[in-house]
């Protein structure tokens, strides 16, 4: 029989309250546990440890988009002795301590079933020329939202792409082709361009402009001189700012318009165990789009 003392069931809630709870800095997804505290000198029941099941259960599907295989961990019956290590029935409080050491090891990855990706802000541009760029101000309700909705998986993702079928406008899609997305720690681009903010997420703002995506001299031929450019600044602790650029730089004669320029700005929130609150997404002032 496993000796759980107050103190050792206090230290396994602190770790799944790390991760499923309010946290600090990286950690934290902002839920409310149902496993409460105990002490010094409380009879810790089936209740108590079926809480920190539930609580860990949550965590765990949301990494892995699953609960706990019964080879993992396994909720208790009233009147069980618990185990110090039960390889048979999993119930023992090895087995929900190493659960615990595991969802605070993953605490940063969720399952794609466990995420809501939605468009967030459309912007739309007619006929343009010369350089543009485009403000969007990414506004969370509290410091800790923001925390919580990038510990939690999410992420900032842009793409922009035009109608314009000529071949100006086909060699712009292809210059600003794929899919920016921005998460806690680091960036990434499935398109054209170099992810020079690879290493940049929204724990590595500093407060000033930061570049994300360059992809200069990009376009070919009488259009090898354009550029598109994604620079990202955190403004407040509540709000991250994108700003992307387009550089029309065309050498051929006539220089002909771009038309139907699209940018997308996508949100991807937590459901179902752990459920997040989205940001809201507004243009900025001071851009030309």
């Amino acid at each position: 029989m496993a000796l759980v003392t107050a103190n050792r069931f206090n230290t396994l809630r602190q770790q799944i309250d790390n991760v499923l709870g309010n946290g600090s800095g990286d950690t934290g997804y902002g839920q409310t546990l149902i496993t409460q505290s105990v002490q010094v000198g409380d009879l810790i029941n089936a209740d108590n440890i079926n809480n920190a099941y539930e609580d860990l259960r949550k965590a765990y599907k949301h990494q892995t988009g699953g609960n706990p295989a019964s080879s993992l961990i396994q909720i208790v019956s009233q009147g069980d002795l618990i185990k110090e290590n039960d390889g048979v029935n999993y119930t023992g409080w090895d087995q929900y301590e190493a659960l615990a050491t595991t969802v605070g090891t993953n605490r940063l990855t969720v399952d794609s079933t466990q995420q809501s990706v939605v468009l967030a802000r459309s912007n739309t541009r007619g006929s343009w020329n010369g350089t543009i760029t485009l403000i969007n101000n990414v506004n969370f309700a509290s410091a800790d939202a923001r925390r919580h909705y990038f510990n939690a998986g999410g992420y900032i993702q842009i793409s922009s792409s035009t109608t314009d079928s000529s071949s100006k406008g086909n060699d712009w899609n292809n210059i600003m082709g794929g899919n920016l997305k921005f998460s806690a720690h680091g960036t990434t681009h499935t398109g054209n361009g170099t992810v020079t903010g690879a290493n940049i997420g929204n724990y590595e703002l500093d407060g000033t402009s930061q570049r994300l995506l360059s992809n200069f001299n990009a376009g070919a031929g009488t259009y090898s001189e354009n550029d598109y450019y994604v620079d990202v600044q955190r403004t407040s602790d509540t709000q991250i700012r994108f700003t992307m650029t387009w550089r029309d730089q065309e050498t051929g004669n006539p220089d002909e318009n771009v038309g139907n320029l699209r940018c997308y700005l996508y949100t991807a929130t937590a459901i179902t165990d752990v459920i997040g609150t989205a940001p809201g997404i507004v243009r900025g002032s001071g851009d030309n789009f």
